[in-house]
């Protein structure tokens, strides 16, 4: 079954993004590296611009060499399929990457790092709609690797989308 229209997973990705970048407790996990990263004061729109997006929160999934002790997170259409059922609507699987350096897992919290990441990019996301385009749901997540250095998790959520 082909999907009828890619024009609008770029559309779908961006709204995602700017959902992301919303969630100011997301942020401070993966700006603040101390262990007590929600309890500095918000990010604000010049330091989200400039420090985070494209570089913290990743539209282009591209990650490269670990330079800083920054968690990353990286957005990354990972497949689209049309449903047989009704061909104006597509299921489009969005994946987030969250890739935690080991230093940074414990924070001042009963939580770790990589899943209070997770739980806010769940909070943001699922159960949302992106813009009148469709509702996201998931939050399941994966264990991709570790190293000495990094964790990598992968957290997938489906976005029915119509045309």
């Amino acid at each position: 079954m082909n999907v009828r229209n890619c024009s609008d997973i770029g559309v779908n990705a961006q709204y995602i993004i700017k959902r992301l970048l919303a969630n100011q407790n997301l942020l401070k996990l993966l700006y603040y590296t101390d262990k007590d990263p929600l309890s500095h004061e918000d990010l604000s729109e010049e330091q989200i611009q400039n420090e985070v997006f494209e570089k913290l929160v990743k539209i282009v999934p591209r990650v490269g060499p670990k330079e800083t002790a920054h968690s990353i997170i990286a957005v990354r259409i990972a497949r689209a399929r049309g449903l047989a059922t009704n061909n104006e609507f597509k299921n489009v699987n969005i994946s987030v990457e969250i890739f935690v350096p080991m230093t940074q897992w414990v924070i001042k919290d009963t939580n770790l790092r990589p899943f209070a990441i997770m739980g806010e990019i769940q909070k943001s996301l699922n159960g949302k709609k992106i813009e009148g385009l469709g509702k996201m749901v998931g939050g399941d997540f994966d264990l991709n690797f570790l190293t000495e250095e990094i964790s990598a998790y992968e957290q997938t959520f489906v976005l029915t989308s119509y045309d």
